[in-house]
């Protein structure tokens, strides 16, 4: 994970744990690029969504407060390199 990414994860944990959205539930939907076996990249959205989630939990969320998932391929736009990196993700968003 880059620096960048986990600073911005930290103040995420930081903000869902002492800040406005204390108490609040995360979705975390792990997502990968359109190359590859449908299964495989399932298994890489969950690989995914999970390191963001232990990343979160590391910084005192609660995991019953974090839901990862993943969507695979299912989503995804990319059709080289610069789209496929766009489709390698883990959107969060607030439940």
């Amino acid at each position: 994970m880059a620096t960048q990414d986990a600073q911005i994860l930290s103040q995420i944990a930081k903000c869902m744990t002492t800040g406005p959205l204390a108490g609040r539930t995360l979705e975390l939907v792990g997502r990968a690029d359109p190359r590859g076996a449908e299964e495989y990249n399932m298994a890489l959205g969950d690989r995914r969504a999970n390191t963001i989630r232990d990343h979160l939990s590391g910084h005192g969320m609660a995991l019953d407060k974090l839901a990862p998932s993943s969507r695979g391929k299912l989503d995804a736009v990319g059709t080289d390199e610069d789209g496929w990196q766009r489709d390698r993700r883990v959107d969060i968003s607030l439940r």
